[in-house]
């Protein structure tokens, strides 16, 4: 319903006319002519569409997931494609928010902003508050790790993210990264359940904090288009040392991120890209909140988000992506990866999440509505349904 207002809207300023325009005008015009008219536009409208070459610079499409964390969750998303007046780079402006049966709210604005003649300077900004009632299932990367009955903890969190990065030569990139992180996070009456597994697990994060960071960025992306890349590569480097405003929290970390993503044409619109990303926490006293984890939306897709947390991440994800017909595609996905302790490195079963999904491109810069299906190699069973994750967002995982 939401597509289909947005496409009459789009409809009109495509072809620069009003709502008042479009009513018949019995003095000037006869039926036929009218329909004719109106017709010949929208049939027009449609293949433009079909054909995908309709230049929508704005969308809004409901939200609409299931996973284990979330149940059924709901809501908007939306995304501004700031093209330039010549061939360059296209800049974006989302955002998104929804609300779950589990009472969980979620609401987030990004922005990738390009600035001067040749856009060799550019902005990239997160921000976004959680209201987040989760279960908490311990630290590790084994069964036996995690403690015997996970509980439900309450947790408030704003944080933002701000990178001034510029083009230095060809396509590295080099800038800061300015960090800011608050939560509040408590369990059971006046915090006395969160306060016990805190003291019997020697972890810290059911205690108001709020974190400072400052780092730096490296990059290179040679990728052809930003959103649904067929040829090209993507490398991000991020290291940060976080600081404790709070007094509560004594703990200095330091966070090493990377990301490196590549892209083939396989053979004509058939795409095959992988990702291998990477975190490392070099810290003594870090909330267990921002360890490093695997699963959701993005990163090993039917993996429980958050339910495996430690002090190192590595994973491997890949991609096929296939054309279908105009403007859809299948897409056929699996991941691999893990967490770890640096201080007590133990190997075991990696979590692998597979799946399968639809895109839907809604305009020239190849941007996409992503439907997405996928489970995990720990849920054996098939038959039920909460062992499915289906997510239903703007954009691909990466």
């Amino acid at each position: 319903m939401v597509l289909f207002f947005a496409a009459h809207y789009i409809y009109a300023q495509e072809n620069n006319v009003s709502e008042d325009s479009l009513k018949i005008n019995s003095d000037t015009l006869s039926m036929s002519e009218t329909d004719d008219s109106d017709t010949s536009k929208f049939v027009l409208f449609v293949k433009k569409v079909l054909d995908g070459n309709l230049n929508w610079n704005f969308l809004i499409t409901p939200m609409v997931n299931f996973q284990p964390e979330t149940s059924w969750g709901f809501g908007i998303a939306g995304a501004y494609y700031i093209k330039p007046q010549q061939r360059g780079r296209i800049g974006s402006i989302g955002f998104n928010a929804s609300y779950t049966i589990n009472n969980q709210l979620n609401s987030n604005a990004l922005a990738t902003l390009y600035f001067g003649k040749k856009q060799k300077w550019f902005l990239y900004f997160n921000v976004g508050f959680k209201h987040f009632p989760d279960k908490f299932y311990g630290i590790g990367n084994k069964p036996e790790n995690l403690i015997a009955k996970p509980f439900l903890y309450n947790s408030d969190n704003f944080y933002m993210t701000v990178q001034p990065q510029t083009f230095v030569k060809g396509n590295w990139i080099v800038g800061g990264s300015l960090s800011f992180r608050w939560e509040n996070a408590t369990a059971g009456d006046n915090n006395i359940l969160g306060d016990s597994i805190a003291n019997a697990l020697n972890i810290n994060g059911f205690k108001p904090y709020i974190m400072f960071g400052l780092g730096g960025v490296a990059a290179y992306d040679s990728r052809n288009n930003a959103f649904y890349p067929n040829k090209g590569l993507f490398f991000k480097t991020v290291i940060t040392e976080y600081l404790p405003i709070s007094k509560r929290l004594n703990s200095q970390l330091v966070k090493a991120q990377i990301d490196f993503r590549q892209y083939f044409t396989i053979y004509k619109d058939f795409i095959f890209a992988y990702q291998f990303i990477t975190e490392w926490n070099f810290a003594k006293e870090a909330p267990f909140q921002m360890l490093p984890t695997i699963g959701g939306l993005e990163l090993l897709r039917g993996v429980r988000a958050k339910k495996w947390n430690d002090d190192a991440m590595i994973a491997l994800q890949g991609e096929l992506r296939i054309p279908i017909w105009s403007i859809f595609k299948a897409a056929v996905f699996a991941g691999v990866g893990d967490v770890y302790n640096l201080k007590n490195w133990q190997w075991t079963t990696p979590k692998i999440g597979y799946g399968i999904g639809l895109r839907v491109k809604f305009n020239k810069s190849n941007a996409n509505l992503r439907l997405d299906i996928a489970r995990n190699n720990y849920d054996k069973n098939f038959k039920d349904f909460s062992t499915y994750n289906f997510y239903i967002t703007v954009n691909e995982a990466f």
